[in-house]
């Protein structure tokens, strides 16, 4: 089935094929640019046995939507979303025609499989491909999947994707033998011939053709849910190496040591979100499904392309610097920044990071640290008061980001100003702080903690053991977590499920003096209480009982030591 529009502006064409049948039709290529091949042998086992178990059903199997550019009538079509896919089954026909050929049989398959579906005759070039793979993997590929094995073969692998192309092809291999040998060797030609009648006509795929990347990513967006992060990555990509093309070995040190950079981070696929965090920490807000086209608006020439690029190797450090309060770039600043940074890093509010990524970029470390403290009170105060998800915050931190970038705003006073308008107020604060119920105890240890810090003041060192180490530290429900069976007479049921994760409801104690206690009733508590180092703690023996009225008396107290505690200045 194919359908064809004929707007030029909206152009495309889809075709319902079999996966096989697409090697036959066309000349396939990754662009230079695009991702390594990345799936693991548990994703090569699953495709595999998923096609074995239709085959054999004789039901037909679909693999989703295959996206692709077709720039010109004569070229090949450049693979957007479905090579890993691709690539997978051109292993398995290539690792069923060495079978044949090893064991001397089924020389017309063989040769069909050869020069209808692996490579093709051109006049100047003689036998090519027609699946080449991206400049990385591009001649490991092409030696792993040549007809006639090298004494050498298989090729040495040097790079991660190097392996896991070797390891999906013998996981194609080991397929291969295990459907030969489910039937007798004369007739092995005959299976895998239904094998390939299947490939070609049965596991059915969506082919989208595109005429230009921007078209090949909207078709993508729409019809792909599982991949935009990575489709988008890959677009930037191959649009700004399309544009620095004087300047190749450059641009391709510059995303490779953005991708090394970001690789800290451990997150799985992190360029988008940083891209989308640059772009607004250094020009403007922009949405997520966005990205791509915002680079395409702002940086269309080769000079630009470069210097964009440029710029993103040199700040992908510093974002990655954000998310490590160890980080060596903090090594000039003061020692408190490292501190509240990491108190930062603990609530990690997206909206925030671009704001965080300018003032790293931008700010002297004095006024850097004021500023991340700062940053740093606001997020305590947008999560106790459940703000976190207005719009209106983050367009206000984008602009802010924008005029640090911009250097509109230069001084911690200045940034002050310009949040003024989103700021949470001390009686907003204070008014949810005393109402607030936390459940994850290392929040609630961050809280006591602070309370803690700034009623020790100067006192306190660096060795003060109160920190968040649950090693160290325990978090004590006054009212015992779960319902106690005898000396609460004070609470039921439905008064213990209201307070008994109130913040006045919980402290602090050293691991070695919370050790059985937390069964105990309130009068034998207090004798450890009253033995703390903590002042939080010790102060609960100011109480000589516990009650509903007594546990909010003492979250109304915490709740004004919050508002110094986590003073917006």
């Amino acid at each position: 089935m194919s359908s064809e529009k004929n707007d030029k502006s909206k152009s495309f064409s889809f075709d319902d094929v079999g996966i096989a049948e697409i090697f036959k039709d066309y000349t396939l290529t990754i662009p230079a640019h695009q991702r390594d091949y990345a799936w693991t042998d548990e994703e090569v086992d699953k495709l595999f046995s998923d096609l074995e178990s239709a085959q054999r059903k004789g039901s037909e199997y679909f693999l989703g939507t295959i996206v692709a550019i077709k720039e010109s009538t004569s070229g090949p079509l450049q693979v957007v979303d479905g090579q890993q896919r691709l690539t997978t089954i051109y292993l398995l026909l290539a690792a069923i025609r060495d079978y044949l050929l090893k064991n001397g049989i089924g020389e017309t398959l063989s040769n069909s499989l050869q020069t209808s579906y692996l490579f093709t005759t051109d006049r100047r070039e003689g036998f090519t491909q027609r699946l080449t793979l991206n400049t990385d993997d591009r001649q490991f590929f092409k030696d792993l999947t040549q007809k006639d094995h090298s004494p050498d073969w298989p090729p040495l692998t040097n790079r991660t994707s190097h392996k896991l192309l070797k390891s999906a092809y013998f996981k194609a291999k080991d397929r291969v033998e295990l459907i030969a040998n489910s039937v007798s060797g004369v007739d092995a030609p005959d299976t895998f011939n239904n094998w390939i009648d299947y490939l070609e006509f049965s596991a059915q795929v969506i082919l989208l053709r595109a005429q230009d990347h921007a078209r090949a990513f909207k078709m993508f967006e729409t019809l792909n849910d599982r991949g935009l992060r990575t489709s988008q990555a890959d677009l930037v990509k191959s649009y700004l190496f399309g544009l620095a093309t004087s300047n190749t070995t450059a641009a391709q040190t510059y995303w490779s040591t953005m991708l090394e950079n970001l690789q800290e981070l451990g997150d799985d696929d992190p360029q988008v979100v940083f891209l989308r965090h640059y772009l607004i920490a250094f020009s403007a807000f922009v949405r997520a499904d966005g990205v791509y086209e915002a680079i395409q608006k702002r940086f269309n020439t080769n000079g630009k392309a470069t210097s964009f690029l440029s710029s993103l190797a040199t700040v992908s450090k510093i974002y990655v610097a954000t998310y490590n309060s160890e980080h060596e770039y903090w090594n000039k600043h003061p020692s408190q920044t490292r501190r509240y940074l990491s108190d930062f890093n603990f609530f990690d509010l997206n909206p925030l990071r671009p704001l965080l990524l300018a003032l790293a970029s931008e700010f002297k470390p004095k006024e850097f640290a004021r500023s991340i403290k700062f940053l740093t009170a606001l997020s305590v105060r947008l999560v106790i008061t459940s703000r976190t998800r207005s719009g209106v915050n983050e367009q206000a931190f984008s602009e802010a980001a924008s005029d640090v970038s911009s250097r509109e705003i230069t001084t911690h006073a200045q940034l002050l100003e310009a949040l003024e308008k989103i700021s949470v107020s001390d009686k907003d604060f204070r008014t949810a702080f005393a109402n607030a119920r936390v459940s994850k105890a290392p929040l609630a240890r961050y809280y006591l903690r602070e309370i803690e810090n700034f009623l020790k003041g100067d006192s306190k060192s660096e060795h003060e053991w109160v920190n968040a180490d649950p090693s160290q530290i325990t978090l004590e429900h006054i009212l015992n977590k779960t319902f106690p069976a005898s000396g609460w007479g004070e609470f039921d049921k439905d008064l213990h499920m209201e307070y008994r994760h109130r913040i006045g409801n919980l402290c602090l104690l050293k691991r070695s003096e919370n050790n059985g206690m937390s069964n105990e009733s309130f009068s034998k508590k207090l004798e450890v209480f009253k033995n703390s180092s903590l002042k939080v703690t010790s102060g609960l023996t100011e109480y000589a009982k516990w009650d509903p009225a007594n546990i909010e008396s003492r979250q109304e107290w915490l709740a004004d030591l919050a508002i110094n505690t986590w003073a917006l200045q």
